[in-house]
């Protein structure tokens, strides 16, 4: 259980990626300069530049916040496909597809392997000369940025009719990524630090991002020691941890995802200890070892004042029916945002100092019995308070307290529409962990065309059984925590259309937690293993269960509405695991007709919202027209330093996929492919 009245206070950001110098072998730094932010994003004139040595019509570039950016996505991230015209290859797919592939929305596009195998991309040599030349012309002050080159690759693996197995493995584009640094080698990283082009086999541009703040070395800083730095991550990370660190300057986004897309414009860039966390976890079943290391985390480099805020937090309610909450701010930089969590759906919109709400809690009635109307159950209520400064530096709080919760009532769907909007969220960190990118999520998901949130699962609510279909469909069978909720009314991933998965993963598994489980116990005993694992899928601490999940995500149940699953998760997507399993060897056996599973390969890096916000609003077309939703999902990463961003879905007669789909009411999407029809599977990946 959670200690009661236990205040924990800590500096948080998140994670990056491992590009710099780790410590080790280093001698101590004692002190380290601020930046100073002289220019935030391109000028005119430099936007003019951009435009003239890019070749680019000056209309085409967005240009939001001193932010640049162009796509052309004809080309860009583009897989060539072809129509469906064939009347009985088309009628052989509608018989397959549910009831409401019906409706005129629905496209059946087939990947054009053919046109695929001829595509060609521009050599790296050639790319990295034309950036060089372009962003000179225009302007860029470049010289602490290296240019790294690579691509975006699609692989696809399909049975035809004739029963023939058809391979490709494709590059599509060729991009250049500059990577900032300053002069003692100690890199910028984060969303506030982002350059990168991508060109056509002809060395046309078809994307750009531009998302720099030129900087100036200022006044030096104490530098909290590595000693001190590893005693402080140690207490944020399961015990046992091996930590690795590097000293990195973190580049908070252009908005402030927390305010509601507020700018945010620091006037200081400050140094921060970057770190991760190998972990080895123990199969209770078993006793298989298996090795993961966490996404890659901050914490402050230094401890003054004028660049770190201190906040002072009171929470009051204990025993009752009632929280209040409040929280005062000082140091750093004013003004401040606040960022509230707890059980109640209603204290996630506040942005004010101070809280009052009745807290809920995600409760399983007994067996046989529902809630009487005005019952209440005992819980140990986590509230807690992230409070940002306009800096971007964010400082957590949060204290646990017993109260009387009402418990959540499911909420049926009644039979309504699959083509009603609808989304949810799975979050087993906060308070602790991303709790700004979930703040994100919601705040794009907040615009016209989304639809409704179903459910939105923080900490302990965020369940494996989540995942998982009950062996009898639609129901909550005993501890569904284990033994599945997928699809029971607005509980599970299967009642929304798409659902985020905001937590840490590796190849073979992700995050979860269960009721009662202490903060301690995420990103360590609490796993959704991947379907067959051979130690079993729901790890809880003192032992794994083997619950057969396949066919589990998906629109197929009557209750059920999931077409995309986003996952936030490191490493889940890389391109094979320790074993050489391949990305549908290891989740393809869990699509129950679910469209697209969106991921990272390799480490996923930390946006302080910026990233969901930004997949929400490039999917419902916020600031230009709606994308698709891989197209969406490649550009944030893009757009934010948020991972190596990747996909996969499944392949169907006359190679039909759903690699198009754009969300539900923003544009075509194609079949729900059931699981007896899948005849290959396509993955993309940076």
């Amino acid at each position: 259980m959670k200690n009661h009245n236990r205040i924990s206070i800590m500096i948080v950001a998140g994670a990056g990626f491992l590009l710099g110098p780790c410590l080790r072998g280093r001698a101590q730094v004692d002190e380290l300069p601020v930046y100073e932010v002289i220019q935030s994003g391109a000028g005119e004139a430099q936007v003019k530049g951009l435009a003239g040595s890019l070749k680019l019509p000056r209309e085409k570039l967005s240009v939001q916040r001193g932010v640049v950016s162009y796509a052309d996505f004809s080309e860009y991230l583009n897989v060539p496909t072809r129509p469906v015209t064939d009347p009985a290859q088309l009628e052989k797919l509608k018989a397959m597809s549910r009831d409401e592939n019906q409706d005129a929305s629905i496209s059946f596009e087939a990947i054009d392997f053919d046109a695929l195998k001829k595509q060609r991309v521009l050599d790296s040599a050639s790319a990295l000369k034309a950036a060089s030349a372009a962003f000179a012309s225009a302007g860029l002050h470049l010289e602490s940025a290296k240019a790294v080159a690579g691509n975006t690759v699609f692989a696809a693996s399909y049975t035809n009719d004739a029963g023939a197995v058809i391979s490709v493995e494709r590059k599509l584009d060729t991009k250049v990524n500059y990577k900032f640094a300053a002069p003692n080698g100690i890199p910028f990283i984060g969303p506030g630090a982002q350059l990168q082009v991508a060109y056509n086999a002809k060395g046309s541009v078809i994307q750009l991002y531009y998302g720099w703040r030129e900087v100036k070395e200022g006044s030096k800083v104490k530098i909290i020691s590595e000693t001190e730095a590893r005693s402080r991550i140690a207490r944020l990370l399961p015990a046992g941890a091996k930590i690795k660190l590097r000293l990195v300057y973190w580049c908070p986004p252009f908005d402030n995802a927390a305010a509601k897309g507020e700018p945010l414009n620091p006037t200081s860039i400050i140094p921060w200890y970057a770190y991760t966390g190998t972990i080895e976890m123990k199969d209770p079943a078993t006793g298989s070892r298996s090795v993961k290391t966490t996404k890659e985390r901050l914490i402050l480099a230094t401890d003054d004042p004028a660049y770190v805020p201190s906040i002072q937090f009171k929470v009051s309610g204990s025993g009752s029916s009632r929280v209040e909450a409040g929280v005062e701010a000082s140091g750093g930089r004013a003004p401040y945002t606040y960022v509230w969590t707890g059980s109640n759906p209603a204290v996630l919109e506040s942005r004010d100092s101070s809280v009052r709400y009745v807290p809920l809690a995600r409760a399983v009635p007994r067996e046989g019995t529902e809630f009487a109307p005005n019952e209440t159950v005992a819980l140990n209520e986590i509230v807690s308070v992230t409070v940002i400064d306009a800096n971007g530096i964010a400082v957590l709080a949060s204290q646990t307290i017993p109260v009387q919760a009402q418990p959540i009532i499911s909420q049926s769907h009644g039979g309504g529409s699959h083509g009603t909007a609808c989304y949810g969220c799975e979050s087993p960190g906060e308070p602790e962990e991303w709790t700004q990118e979930r703040v994100g999520w919601q705040q794009g998901m907040s615009n016209p065309g989304a639809g409704s949130q179903k459910f939105c699962w923080l900490g302990d609510d965020s369940w494996p059984g989540d995942y998982i279909k009950p062996s009898k469909p639609g129901t909550l069978p005993a501890k569904p925590w284990i033994n599945g909720d997928a699809d029971y009314s607005n509980w599970g991933i299967n009642t929304a259309n798409l659902v985020l998965v905001n937590g840490d993963g590796w190849p073979d598994g992700f995050t979860a937690m269960y009721p009662g489980a202490p903060q301690s116990d995420y990103n360590n005993d609490v796993n959704l293993l991947r379907p067959g694992n051979p130690g079993g899928t729901v790890q809880m601490p003192t032992h794994t269960y083997n619950v057969n999940y396949d066919h589990s995500w998906g629109p197929e149940g009557s209750n059920d509405r999931l077409y995309w699953l986003a996952g936030l998760l490191c490493e889940c997507l890389d391109v094979t695991d320790g074993a050489g399993l391949n990305t549908h060897q290891r989740w393809g056996a869990a699509f129950g007709g679910l469209h697209i599973f969106t991921g990272f390969a390799s480490g996923a890096a930390y946006s302080a919202g910026a990233f969901p916000k930004a997949f929400a609003e490039k999917i419902l077309g916020v600031s230009g027209s709606s994308q698709t939703i891989k197209n969406a999902w490649f550009n944030a990463s893009t757009d934010t330093a948020e991972g190596t961003a990747a996909a996969m879905g499944p392949i169907t007669t006359g190679a039909v996929s759903d690699l198009n789909d754009h969300y539900i009411g923003q544009g075509s999407m194609g079949p729900s492919i059931a699981p007896a029809n899948i005849t290959g599977w396509w993955s993309l990946h940076q």
